[in-house]
């Protein structure tokens, strides 16, 4: 067969992937992601004899109930932010390739929940495709994100007997193009430098263990920080890096964490600044950014802002946190938890529909900066990421 003719059967599947959500914000959806989540291999803190009966016996009775009233918190008429956002950036590039000429079909896989990553390569084997490629919507990768996508993609080629090649993107947290449209949303967001604004990038938490054994996230996390820093030609006083979202307190867990990052910032911080707060780990808005970040982190700020004692010394583990008090903070909290909620969430939904900026009141002290999502900017950067694995050569 000729070259030309192999080019002109030449067809691509992409599968754009992410960690998964419940099909709804109920106890029962959650509990049954949760028990397929917490039972994957490289999360699991324990052997899985051991873990699977404490999963099912403890963990899932307290969390899934928890868990259940933060989803609802943030879920939207098209349902789960993530899967409506990741569908949408679907849809936005099946249209790019099509305008564009391209043999690409492009389908949304999730580790956990549906649509499942299986479920993608069963469909675009059977849509005529003769090569895979697995985008992990993580900038930078980890055996706990990339890997999971990864093992659980290699797991569907084997299952729907795939026999083209398959190809996987693991981390571009330093691509130029994705690097530029970071930058892009923080000076969007209102953020100023000589105004004595500072900048919080708060990274996903990894286990200790994982570096150990060779995971590179906490280098890429320090390489993304600084390639956005330099995007915006900060002074290095001027931004940090923290990590949240640890998972359980029977490991040791990367560190700095962001709870005592706010106090201290807070605490150091001059009159009149904001402090913005990117989360340059996640491709697309999610439970701990939608929830975490209003509910639980800018309330700690504004609070060490007014001079309040915050007990805030260390992130609680999530499988810990029933629900009761996720900072474990003083009473006088929760003032400050209404604030923020006024502020936030009566515009989340809107905010997170549309992709932009809303107007800043003239005395907010926490700005949060939201991911790149569903916009324009976002297909820019996936359809750059693509380019070299589909033929794009626009």
């Amino acid at each position: 067969m000729s070259k030309k003719r192999a080019s002109r059967l030449r067809k691509i599947g992409v599968v754009i992937a992410n960690t998964g959500t419940p099909s709804a914000p109920t106890p029962k959806a959650v509990k049954q992601y949760l028990a397929q989540f917490l039972m994957d291999p490289r999360i699991c803190p324990m052997p899985r004899p051991v873990w699977w009966l404490l999963l099912h016996t403890v963990i899932l009775r307290k969390r899934a109930r928890a868990s259940a009233v933060k989803y609802e918190s943030i879920w939207t008429a098209e349902g789960s932010p993530l899967i409506a956002t990741t569908e949408s950036l679907e849809r936005g590039l099946n249209e790019y390739y099509a305008r564009a000429g391209l043999p690409v079909v492009v389908r949304t896989g999730m580790s956990y929940g549906k649509p499942g990553i299986k479920h993608a390569v069963k469909e675009l084997k059977e849509a005529g495709c003769t090569e895979l490629v697995v985008l992990p919507m993580y900038p930078q990768s980890a055996f706990s994100t990339t890997g999971s996508v990864s093992d659980a993609a290699k797991k569907a080629v084997r299952r729907a007997r795939f026999k083209g090649r398959v190809r996987f993107i693991d981390g571009y947290g330093e691509d130029s193009v994705y690097v530029r449209a970071i930058a892009a949303s923080i000076r969007n967001a209102g953020f100023s430098e000589e105004a004595g604004d500072r900048l919080l990038f708060s990274f996903h938490s990894i286990p200790l263990k994982d570096i150990e054994a060779g995971d590179t996230y906490e280098l890429q996390t320090g390489a993304t920080s600084l390639a956005i820093a330099g995007e915006l030609g900060l002074d290095r006083r001027s931004w940090t890096i923290s990590y949240q979202s640890r998972f359980d307190k029977g490991r040791t867990w990367l560190s700095p964490f962001t709870r005592p990052t706010l106090v201290r910032l807070a605490q150091a911080a001059e009159p009149g600044s904001r402090l913005y707060v990117v989360c340059p780990n996640f491709a697309v808005d999610c439970l701990e950014t939608l929830y975490d970040v209003p509910q639980e982190l800018e309330p700690i700020y504004r609070a060490a802002l007014a001079g309040e004692l915050v007990d805030a010394d260390e992130e609680p583990g999530a499988l810990e946190n029933t629900g009761k008090r996720a900072a474990h903070c003083d009473a006088h909290l929760e003032a400050h938890r209404d604030i923020a909620k006024t502020v936030r969430m009566k515009r989340a939904a809107e905010d997170f529909r549309r992709g932009a900026h809303r107007q800043l009141e003239a005395d907010e002290p926490f700005v949060y900066v939201p991911c790149l999502n569903r916009s324009r900017t976002h297909l820019k950067v996936l359809t750059h990421i693509l380019a070299p694995y589909v033929g794009d050569e626009a």
